[in-house]
């Protein structure tokens, strides 16, 4: 800061100036105030206090509005997948989707969930899949499906069964 009002004063940087010294309380330092060789002033700096806080930039109009462009694009939904004894449940979240809007399609192995702009392909962890026995349920955003596995045989009692 010496440095450059040694310039100022000495004509090294051009323009009029007026610099002003603070000496207060627990506030020390210099405003400088001038012009670059234009008529135009320079906004006046403040001083920097540490300790306290810094003045908020303006927020824009809409702050929680979500961007146009962020909707269109395509999401992967959160899934969970519950693999019990006797049956599979996958929970898909779908935020903001019409029930009439989803598409299930299943294949050997996985399904495919198809919403609006969500897509996600589920790896099933078991492939003996009663399709058949399929049913789903949509409610406040999260899909449900449920996946009855084929029945096993009892190794005791796949010993006992007679081919005819």
């Amino acid at each position: 800061m010496d440095r450059m009002l040694d310039k100022i004063r000495s004509g090294d940087i051009k323009g009029t100036w007026e610099i002003r010294q603070i000496d207060e309380p627990d506030i020390k330092g210099f405003t400088v105030r001038g012009y670059f060789g234009t008529k135009q002033p320079l906004q006046p700096l403040e001083p920097i206090d540490p300790l306290k806080p810094s003045k908020r930039r303006p927020l824009p109009e809409k702050p929680f509005e979500v961007p146009k462009a962020a909707l269109d694009e395509m999401r992967e939904p959160l899934v969970d997948i519950f693999d019990e004894d006797d049956i599979i449940r996958i929970y898909v979240e779908l935020p903001g989707v019409e029930k009439d809007d989803i598409k299930l399609n299943f294949e050997k192995g996985h399904v495919e969930v198809t919403a609006k702009n969500f897509y996600k392909a589920i790896e099933l962890p078991v492939r003996q899949i009663n399709m058949n026995g399929v049913s789903t349920e949509y409610k406040n955003g999260v899909l449900e499906i449920r996946m009855p596995k084929h029945k096993r045989l009892r190794e005791e009692d796949s010993k006992h069964l007679k081919v005819v």
